[in-house]
């Protein structure tokens, strides 16, 4: 029987720049450790889509330079205010913003 089981920067390592990552907007459960491993690994150019709304699992990888296209309909740091990597990057011109509302 293959073993499904992988490390943690194994997993990370399957992400390639360039890819499409999907991702909720629930600080409960947000995959940080991975995205932590994605920004040590130093991915970049990711794709990230975000339902409903993007918070702060895609402000960490803004924050980064990991990310070059941005696809959600909201995104906040919810009752912490502002998301402020994604405030940055989009007045900066740094990230390309799909809005899907």
């Amino acid at each position: 029987m293959k073993e499904k089981l992988t490390s943690l920067e194994e997993a990370a390592r399957l992400v390639k720049d360039g890819y499409l990552l999907g991702l909720t907007s629930s600080l409960e459960n947000a995959p940080m450790a991975f995205l932590r491993e994605l920004v040590r690994l130093g991915s970049k150019n990711l794709r990230v889509a975000a339902l409903t709304g993007g918070s702060l699992n895609v402000d960490l990888l803004i924050g980064a330079g990991a990310v070059a296209e941005y696809e959600a309909c909201h995104h906040s740091l919810g009752g912490y205010g502002p998301a402020p990597n994604f405030q940055r990057a989009l007045r900066g011109g740094s990230l390309k913003m799909k809005d899907n509302t």
